[in-house]
């Protein structure tokens, strides 16, 4: 495979996590609710990747693997809730741009470890990160404090999520990253579709409901991840990880394309501002931290 084709994989990969927001508000537009949603995309995406994991022919995690694996899928439910119910209340580009200050929390909470050294260039990155937050915020924003809230804990909870994986990937077992997808998949369905049943069970009401789930299993979660490690596999994940910050753009130009949502300078401003530190950020010399978050499924990879 060529480097242009990996490339465009990882690109094809986050417009499918990009989309995900924009599929969410049709399918709620027809009744749904963000639970049964999320049962439904978890669900069938697991359904989805597992013939996969089968021809290739690698083995499920075991053991102590697998129950590290659970729990990132019960991490990755209560990061996948945060954000889609973020959307009921803000709308699509703000929510996928306070999501992706989760790497700039991936590192905070790296140094806080000791996992990393504070230098002055990531001193300036991360001043810098945080005041396109503080410039996001203090405009005018597209959205309820509620939204805003359960985004920004969307983020917290996926940056533990990254960190966690990241251990598990330091294990001595050879696990495919598609064989723990299917494991994490399978076992935010399972937590999701308890939380419907708690709350109720609301399918969608249209066949434009379901066409919108639909892609959000098939093209958002199944395709995403398997394009996103097709490309990896080439061009590794320190440079898929840069790639992947198109991925609250284009959250943003659908949101504005088709769902007519407006974006303000300042939201433009400090969007830009999180991206360029997140970007550099992962340019660093031991880019693992930077890495791992796109080499896990996401929030939009990350959602």
């Amino acid at each position: 495979m060529s480097d242009r084709r990996a490339v465009a994989l990882v690109l094809l990969s986050a417009a499918g996590f990009g989309s995900s927001a924009v599929f969410a508000k049709a399918a709620y537009a027809s009744g749904v609710n963000p639970s049964t949603m999320l049962a439904l995309r978890f669900v069938i995406a697991a359904m989805l990747l597992l013939p996969l994991v089968w021809l290739g022919g690698w083995r499920l995690p075991r053991g102590r693997l697998l129950a590290g694996y659970m729990l990132m899928g019960l991490m990755y439910t209560a990061q996948s809730q945060g954000y889609f119910n973020a959307l009921m209340y803000a709308s699509s580009g703000l929510c996928g741009m306070l999501l992706y200050v989760y790497p700039v929390l991936v590192t905070i909470l790296a140094l806080a470890l000791g996992w990393e050294k504070l230098d002055r260039r990531m001193l300036v990155l991360l001043a810098l990160a945080i005041a396109g937050m503080a410039t996001t915020l203090g405009g005018k924003l597209q959205g309820q404090p509620i939204g805003i809230a359960l985004a920004l804990m969307a983020a917290g909870v996926y940056a533990v999520y990254i960190l966690f994986g990241n251990s598990l990937a330091k294990s001595p077992e050879n696990i495919h990253p598609l064989a723990a997808c299917v494991v994490i998949l399978g076992t935010a369905g399972l937590a999701n579709t308890a939380i419907a049943t708690w709350q109720g069970v609301s399918l969608p009401g249209t066949a434009t409901g379901w066409l919108a789930v639909s892609a959000i299993a098939l093209f958002s979660t199944a395709i995403a991840i398997a394009a996103f490690f097709a490309g990896v596999a080439q061009i590794g994940a320190a440079k898929a990880s840069i790639i992947s910050t198109f991925e609250p753009v284009i959250t943003m130009a659908f949101g504005v394309t088709l769902l007519k949502e407006s974006v303000s300078g300042t939201q433009l401003l400090g969007g830009a501002m999180v991206l360029m530190a997140v970007i550099l950020l992962a340019q660093r010399s031991t880019p693992k931290q930077a890495a791992t978050p796109a080499a896990m499924p996401g929030a939009q990879a990350s959602a």
